[in-house]
């Protein structure tokens, strides 16, 4: 049940995506490490890797997405309604855009059982329209949010991107990577569980949305 309930705040943490800061670096997983595969479901695979210093692992999901790339890039950019149909988010506010291009989104989650989440990202937009490539990357930036609110807790740790591909058969090719700590009290070892089931919610909601828009 704890870990059911968590997959949904990890979700709701996974979903969002911005990034980058003011000087511009690319969020992207490092080179070189090990992925090891943590869940294979038919057409998406998560892998997990250990990142040093700490018990909270990266996750990358690779799927095949049921739409067209830009009915699915559509969706994953449509911030403003992602609490129409995005699990547990309970808020979004765009703050502001940043000096690259990126813009500053504050997101609240609220799942069951636990404790609200909250976190400011960056998000960054990368788009080659005619070879079907689409790519956003983020990273957590609270000081351009709103302070820290009482029973809320603060995320410190959000990176992540998608990487989405078109494919000859006309479906989407997707990559999904995020590094992030849902805080509070949560161990690591749940953290990491959670996490592997919470790309597939993810999933679902986006492939979801993007067949459903015009």
């Amino acid at each position: 049940m704890v870990k059911t309930l968590l997959s949904g705040l990890l979700a709701a943490v996974l979903l969002i995506g911005p990034a980058q800061a003011e000087q511009p670096v690319r969020i992207e997983p490092a080179s070189g490490g090990k992925w090891e595969l943590a869940s294979d479901r038919s057409q998406a695979q998560v892998y997990t890797r250990k990142v040093p210093g700490t018990p909270v692992k990266e996750v990358k999901m690779e799927a095949l997405i049921d739409a067209p790339v830009e009915k699915v890039w559509q969706a994953i950019s449509d911030i403003r309604h992602y609490p129409e149909f995005m699990p547990y988010i309970d808020d979004i506010e765009i703050m502001g855009d940043a000096p690259n291009g990126g813009a500053y989104v504050y997101h609240r989650v609220d799942p069951p059982l636990v404790s609200k989440r909250d976190y400011t990202l960056l998000i960054v937009n990368e788009v080659d329209e005619e070879s079907g490539q689409y790519y956003r990357y983020w990273t957590q930036m609270n000081q351009f949010g709103p302070g820290p609110n009482k029973g809320v807790v603060r995320l410190e740790i959000c990176d992540g991107s998608w990487a989405l591909e078109r494919t000859e058969d006309g479906r989407t090719k997707a990559t999904y990577w995020v590094y992030t700590d849902p805080g509070g009290k949560i161990p690591g070892w749940l953290a990491n569980q959670a996490n592997t089931v919470g790309l597939y919610d993810v999933l679902k909601a986006v492939e979801k949305r993007a067949q459903r828009l015009n």
